[in-house]
């Protein structure tokens, strides 16, 4: 299956990481391949990291539209690393159950990856493996080839007061 969890509101992260302890609680083998998100600066990161049958990648660490002093040629190239590592599981025989691809759709959004090429990869690891692809703004022609799509969508948030993000919450 293609899953993707899009939308303006919170809970995409959260609910892939769901299906992430749910295949694990099964024996299922998981690969989580994160952009724009600082290794071990999220609890679910310190957690999963010390699960066994489930291999962690974090690429293009942080975003430049959101963090200040971030170089963009570093993130293009940590997004284009990334799709060389999804490249590099397409062209191998099936090592994953579930394959979680966190962020994504905001690389797509930005520009920062091919949405052809990806899309094109995905199609190809879908034959072998389930694929959940997170981040707001999924572009229309990969929620096109999903099997499931689900939007949060934000009703009203802390932030909007001015509270700031919190621990074990947003992060």
């Amino acid at each position: 299956m293609i899953i993707i969890n899009t939308g303006n509101g919170k809970g995409k992260t959260t609910a892939s990481i769901g299906q992430i302890i749910r295949f694990l609680g099964h024996g299922f083998k998981v690969c989580l391949i994160q952009l724009f998100k600082e290794e071990y600066f999220y609890g679910e990161q310190n957690i999963l990291i010390k699960l066994n049958n489930l291999d962690f990648f974090s690429f293009s660490m942080k975003h430049p539209y959101f963090t200040k002093n971030t170089n963009f040629t570093e993130t293009v190239n940590g997004c284009l690393g990334a799709m060389k590592k999804l490249e590099q599981l397409s062209n191998i025989p099936k090592k994953y159950d579930l394959i979680v691809l966190e962020e994504f759709n905001i690389a797509l959004r930005d520009r920062f990856i091919c949405e052809s090429k990806f899309i094109n990869i995905v199609k190809q690891l879908s034959q072998k493996s389930n694929i959940i692809i997170t981040g707001r703004d999924a572009p229309d022609m990969l929620i096109d080839i999903a099997d499931l799509v689900t939007e949060m969508k934000e009703i009203k948030h802390p932030y909007k007061i001015g509270i700031k993000a919190t621990k074990g919450i947003e992060f």
